[in-house]
């Protein structure tokens, strides 16, 4: 949880670790299969637990602002690959090691509840501690955030219509306005896209939402998205143009800045169909705005070239022969195309051959 491999972040940081599945995209979670069934660290669900990660932990942004200040270059913070940072989670926070979590209402300290102290040592008077709660997490974050100006912090959510409230809740913005300008110049907002029922619900909620950069992942991509059926707040189709491009006035965006696609990858992953993918990328190139291809995912279609180790030749009458002859294997008849499982090394994050790297041209000052 430090250093990442993602295509799109230098770093990734988690607040706490715990969620709960909201959409078809969260059916194979990653996150759930190693933090809560395999390790047993924290329970998914809305009754289950959040446990925030240790204060040595969230020291580590701190260095890594310091080093992308003596660079001179910025770095891109995911955040939270565990969680969800816009979860409305009423319950009470733990520590890393199962124990209460607890803050001083007088200097606002978390997690001093590790050796069960019930007194805050931060004066002579002894401010008692109480369990904290992911509202308080939440402002410890933002706080993080703000002492952290040359890292562009990039909060993926799949709750867009909890966000401009619980940063206005946690003190960020002054406001709920938002036409607004956004007043935090490091803090990126986006949301996770992968079917068109998820961006008709969650792209007019996200646009709603002040920020210098506006994103969306498409990842895992489980159907074809049309950006320009979305409908804004009054009901009215935008069009693809009006959801994509930006206006600006150097401190707020007004549309998707960043679109980022992928396919699923895992023992249960679901084939993506690469017409999905490109049309995503052909809709991006009208509007300009830049599109990262991050990975196909475990399934290739029988054009790909990952498909040339299978031992015969690439077509129709060739993928139904193999399909027939060794029935319930890897090869599934999808949408018209056979998809082959080859692993997420072999079918790579080449598009047509070609490698998409885009990122927003927006850099905060």
């Amino acid at each position: 949880m430090a250093e990442t491999k993602i295509e799109w972040a230098d770093y990734t940081f988690n607040h706490v670790i715990g969620c709960s599945k909201v959409s078809a995209g969260c059916a194979n979670c990653y996150a759930e299969a190693d933090f809560d069934k395999r390790r047993g660290i924290a329970q998914w669900g809305p009754h289950g637990t959040r446990v925030m990660t240790t204060d040595s932990y969230w020291k580590k942004p701190l260095t890594w602002d310091r080093k992308a200040a003596k660079e001179g270059v910025r770095r891109r913070v995911f955040c939270a690959s565990l969680a969800d940072v816009f979860e409305d989670w009423q319950g009470n926070v733990r520590d890393s090691k199962g124990n209460a979590a607890l803050i001083c209402d007088a200097c606002g300290s978390i997690n001093r509840g590790e050796d069960g102290t019930e007194f805050c040592q931060c004066s002579r008077y002894k401010p008692r501690m109480e369990w904290a709660s992911m509202a308080d997490v939440r402002r410890r974050l933002f706080d993080l955030i703000c002492r952290t100006p040359n890292l562009d912090w990039m909060l993926l959510t799949k709750r867009p219509e909890n966000a401009l409230q619980m940063m206005v809740d946690a003190g960020l913005y002054a406001s709920a306005n938002p036409s607004l300008p956004c007043p935090q110049p490091n803090l990126w907002i986006g949301t996770s896209v992968e079917n068109q029922e998820a961006a008709d619900e969650r792209i007019p909620m996200l646009l709603n939402v002040p920020s210098v950069v506006r994103f969306l992942s498409c990842e895992p991509l489980l159907g074809p998205v049309d950006l320009a059926s979305v409908k804004n707040p009054g009901g009215e189709n935008w069009s693809r143009i009006n959801v994509l491009h930006r206006w600006t006035d150097g401190t707020t965006s007004t549309g998707i800045d960043w679109i980022i696609v992928g396919g699923e990858s895992g023992p249960n992953a679901r084939p993506m169909h690469p017409d999905w993918a490109r049309s995503l990328r052909d809709q991006c190139h009208s509007a300009g705005v830049p599109f990262l291809f991050k990975q196909f995912g475990e399934f290739v279609d029988e054009l790909h070239p990952a498909t040339n180790n299978l031992g015969f030749e690439k077509s129709d009458d060739s993928f139904v022969k193999y399909q027939r002859q060794y029935p319930g294997g890897e090869v599934v008849d999808y949408e018209g195309l056979f998809m082959h499982r080859v692993g997420k090394k072999a079918a790579g994050r080449l598009l047509d051959g070609v490698s998409h790297d885009g990122f927003p041209s927006i850099v905060s000052s």
